[in-house]
Order: C-alpha cells, then structure tokens, then sequence
C-alpha cells in the first residue's frame, strides 16, 4: 500500500492536510488495509492446509489438499469496499472443494456485504427515509451506498423476525397488550391511503417489554387466527391490557385468562359515545368524573401472601358493588336514549376490574391503563408515519418490526447482533510506535 503527497509551493492550511488525510483513509486506505489484512491471513490458511497442519478446517480425515483456481468477489463493508481473490481447495479423499479463507471468517456462500454494515443501514433506515438514511452514513464516513441499494437490504434482511417461542415468553404469566396506529401508505393514482398499523407487546413479571409482532393492513381476526395456527399459548394467569378498538378484546380473549379495559379510554371515550347519542359536555363531565372515582379501586403494594384475608373481601366487595353502580347507569344511559353509551359502558364492563380478579386469584399486580404500549405506539407512529408515505404494506411492517425490536428491548437487539456478526473477542489489532521521516531534513 503506497501513500503519494503532494503540495503546494505557496503553502497550505492544517485545515486542509487533516480534511485529505481524513478522506483519503476513510475512502480507500481502511479498505485496501483490510484487503491485505486478509490476504496475509489466507496465505497462512493455504500454507499451513497444504502442509497438513490446520485441523479445524478439515473435511475429513482421508485426503489431502490441493489447490483447485480462485474466485473473486467484492465485498462492501463500513470502511470501504474491495475485491478480493478467494483461493479455492479440494479434497482427494472426499472431493470436497472450498474456499478456506471464506470458510476462516465466516463469511456465507453468496454474501458480498458485512453484517455489521447491514446493522447500520437498517438503523438508519429505521429512523428516518432512505435517502437522508444513505446521506447521514456517508457523511459520517461509511461506505456510499444508494437509496436502492439500501431499500433492497432492508427488505431482504431477516433482522426483523420476532421470535414468539417459549423460550423468549417463559413459563410465567405475562401481559399482553395490542394497539393499532394509522399511516398514509402506498395508494393508486398517485394518491396516498389510509394505512392501519397493529402492534402486540408482551411484559414479562420482570417488567421488560418484548415484541409479539407487527401487522400492517391485517385485522385484529386475521391476527388471531394466526396465532391458533400457530398453536401460540400464553401462561395460565396471562392478562390482556387494551382499549376498547372493536373487535380487539373479541379477537384475543382465548389467549388470555383475564381482561383489562384501559380505565383512561373508558373514561374518554364514554364522552364521544354520549355525544354521538346527542349528549353535551355538560351533560357527560359529571358522569365522567363519578366513573373515574369509582373505578379507582388500588390494590395494596405488598407482596400478595402479606394481604390480610379482611382486606382481600373488602376489594372484592368494593369491586361487586362498582360494578353494581355501572349497571344502574347502563340503565340511566338506556332510558336517556343514549344508546352508543349505554352499549360502550356495556362492552367495557366485561373487562372493566380484570386487574382486581388476577390479582385475587393469581396475587399478581397489573396496570389499570394501557400506558405501555401507548408510550410504545407513540415512538412507532412518530417514525412510521415519518418515513413510510407511500409505502407499501409489506415495507411498513417490515420497518415496524425494526423498529419495535430496537425500542421494545435495546440489549436484545444488541445482542442478537453481536452474535450474528459473532464477536467473540478472537481478534486483536495493535497499532505500535511508528515515525515518519522525510530523506531530505534527514540530511
């Protein structure tokens, strides 16, 4: 690797030197230092296979190797690109032909880029459109790439799988808790449609939060029909946390042994069903405000085996006479003529004190509010709704998932990476004492 300078005879700027030094390595000299990098490390692969002394790339224990031509291929990484001749070798005793330099870094039959430049292209596209996304990463120094390129790496990347086993649920009763955002995607005529983006969450006893998927143009049905062909099961004692969307308590009531309807959407929510029956605000705020008392039944914080028995029936006595006062004003709503109301107020009072029955039954303290997940769809949307204009319904979930994998659980995300891209600590790179001197001041 050579390095020519040349300057001018009327001077320059420090300013100027480090911008083109800078320029110069982050464009060419990292990747042609990688290059030789490998180059030295395939040498010694060949040399030593050759010579029998590399048993862990082995085929089988029968043959011996030769050399059988090469291959060449470019590879695209964050600090530049290059290519690179990949030494091939056969076997006599198996015929089996390889690359062991390939084989050495782990790198797959066909793949032409690195992981770790993929993790970054996916976390740019996640946070903004993919041109800006490009742009940002070039002007930090990354390899330039273009929009379609990084559109299409996206798409193929298999990042956004959300696994939903038993091994990332556990054995414990978790929380499930769904939501759904609107987004204008791709459309016809030139024209954007009003695109419907669903979401799932779970919440371990733990409190971390972990993805349960993301659906985009799929009703809350179809979202549960999935799942029995799944076979998905949740742990007895599991509570389903949600607002009062249509059809969504319906579509997951069979994976759940409980039901918890948002007490802040009841709340808000029973005033537009008051003001579709012809209602006022005059009319509706008092109820609001002796709905919201009621239904402010808090549980004690200790653990559930320190509860005393007295305490436990008081709760409970309190819920049944609550729910008592809500089918007197389901009836006062009914003889009013509000008719939305009095049948809102009834949907919601299936799930109305859900916390109350898992905390009797299984000791167990759940949120009153869907406030999770809320806080989660607001960072979905925010983005979402910023990138995706136009998009189609596969690229909007695709995202989605991106994004809710990296907001739900950070050191998941990270962790599946550093796995993928297996960083295991077996390189070290040392850059010793070095000095640069010019013939001529020498003398």
């Amino acid at each position: 690797m050579d390095l020519s300078f040349c300057q001018s005879e009327t001077g320059f700027s420090l300013d100027e030197l480090v911008t083109k030094l800078a320029d110069v390595y982050e464009r060419k000299a990292f990747a042609e230092l990688l290059k030789m990098i490998l180059q030295m490390v395939q040498e010694i692969l060949i040399h030593r296979l050759l010579h029998g002394r590399l048993d862990t790339l082995k085929c089988c224990d029968r043959g011996h190797f030769r050399l059988n031509g090469s291959f060449e291929r470019r590879i695209r990484t964050s600090l530049g690109e290059f290519k690179m001749p990949f030494w091939r070798v056969s076997c006599s005793g198996c015929g089996a032909t390889f690359s062991p330099l390939q084989r050495f870094i782990h790198l797959g039959r066909y793949q032409t880029k690195t992981n770790e430049l993929e993790k970054l292209v996916v976390e740019a596209a996640s946070e903004t459109n993919y041109r800006r996304a490009v742009q940002e990463l070039a002007r930090d120094g990354k390899l330039p790439i273009s929009f379609h390129t990084a559109h299409g790496w996206v798409l193929r990347t298999n990042c956004d799988e959300i696994d939903i086993s038993k091994r990332v649920i556990g054995s414990a009763p978790i929380q499930i808790m769904p939501d759904g955002t609107k987004f204008k995607g791709e459309g016809s005529k030139g024209e954007a449609r009003k695109g419907d983006l669903k979401v799932v969450i779970g919440i371990n006893t733990r409190g971390e939060i972990f993805p349960l998927g993301t659906w985009a143009g799929t009703s809350w049905d179809a979202i549960s029909k999935q799942w029995r062909e799944q076979k998905m099961k949740f742990p007895d004692g599991s509570i389903l946390i949600c607002d009062g969307e249509p059809g969504l308590s319906e579509a997951f009531a069979e994976y759940a042994s409980e039901q918890q309807r948002c007490h802040w959407h009841i709340e808000q929510d029973l005033y537009h069903a008051i003001y579709q029956d012809g209602g006022r605000k005059v009319d509706s705020k008092p109820i609001q405000e002796a709905l919201a008392g009621a239904l402010a039944i808090e549980l004690p914080q200790e653990d559930f085996k320190y509860v005393s028995e007295e305490e436990k029936d008081y709760i409970e006595e309190r819920m049944e006479k609550t729910e008592a006062v809500i089918d007197q004003l389901i009836g006062y709503f009914q003889r009013r003529g509000y008719e939305a109301a009095a049948t809102y107020l009834r949907r919601a009072k299936i799930g109305m004190f859900g916390y109350i029955r898992r905390w009797l039954k299984w000791g167990l303290i759940s949120p009153r509010a869907s406030s999770m997940v809320e806080r989660v769809m607001r960072e979905l949307g925010r983005r979402i709704k910023k990138i995706a204009y136009g998009w189609s319904d596969k690229g909007v979930t695709k995202v989605a998932r991106i994004i809710l994998k990296r907001f739900a659980n950070a050191g998941a995300w990270e962790d599946y990476w550093q796995k993928r891209m297996t960083i295991i600590g077996n390189v070290f790179i040392g850059v010793g004492n070095y000095k640069c001197v010019s013939q001529n001041l020498g003398q």
